[in-house]
């Protein structure tokens, strides 16, 4: 890839970027059909963003392959998970508001993890050279963001929680472990292979959308006024899960500034 192809990807991928926060402070100003619209919308440009900046800085093949095992992997474990109550807990997706579904799961899901993979892999990237803590950490960071993505998606009615096949808002312990267990396995396959070799390429707009859901999600929950949500205990659980891994990141980042 030229500078101009890269300049020009990495572009789109900050357009991208643009729209995924345009698209998610939206959504909390309307409701009904066109707040599930900016939620797939959301997603498709978190995950465009994502897929663009992996293409300029690591080349095609490796995005290629780090997107075929996020999307078929994440798939079959969202099957096995809605089929089997394993590794999260008994759940079940809406099956018409998140668009288009395969085997009771929306075909958006695998793109939702994907767009957070790629960034936190880079973060993980920047704190240690060792695969194994790599796999720990990334997976950490993942589950904690979860912390604030689950009570948003119940609340919305975008899946729903079983306890003794009763509906609940209720989310279980075991949801926490198997995004836990199933980051790990993804982050563990992503490492198997030879790592590709960085272009010159900043990396400003997946480090900002990884800031943007850690700290827009904590603003958006912890204001007690509407369009806000009121949920003091989602946002400060969210801050502190996710800061475990960002802050120090964030001071490693600076020493290296």
């Amino acid at each position: 890839m030229n500078s101009k192809s890269e300049f020009l990807t990495l572009r789109l991928s900050a357009i991208a970027a643009a729209l995924t926060v345009l698209a998610n402070i939206s959504w909390a100003l309307v409701s009904g059909s066109t707040r599930d619209a900016l939620t797939i919308l959301g997603v498709l440009a978190f995950a465009t963003a994502s897929a663009l900046h992996a293409k300029a800085r690591y080349g095609l093949q490796f995005l290629t392959r780090f997107i075929t095992i996020a999307v078929v992997v994440t798939f079959l474990i969202e099957v096995i998970g809605v089929s089997t109550g394993f590794p999260f807990g008994s759940y079940e997706y809406d099956q018409v508001r998140l668009g288009p579904t395969l085997l009771q799961v929306p075909l958006l899901i695998p793109l939702a993890w994907f767009m957070m993979l790629y960034p936190v892999w880079l973060v993980t990237k920047d704190l240690t050279k060792s695969r194994f803590k790599a796999v720990l950490i990334s997976a950490l960071l993942m589950a904690t963001w979860d912390l604030y993505l689950d009570p948003q998606m119940v609340n919305e009615g975008y899946w729903t929680w079983f306890s003794n096949g009763i509906a609940t808002t209720e989310i279980p312990i075991s949801n926490f472990f198997g995004w836990f267990a199933s980051a790990a396995l993804l982050f563990a396959l992503v490492g198997s292979s030879r790592q590709p070799t960085a272009r010159e390429v900043s990396n400003l707009v997946p480090y900002a959308s990884l800031m943007w859901v850690w700290l827009g999600n904590f603003l958006v929950n912890v204001v007690p006024v509407s369009p806000f949500f009121n949920q003091p205990a989602v946002a400060w659980s969210g801050l502190i899960g996710m800061g475990i891994v960002l802050l120090p990141w964030v001071w490693v980042k600076w020493q290296r500034r």
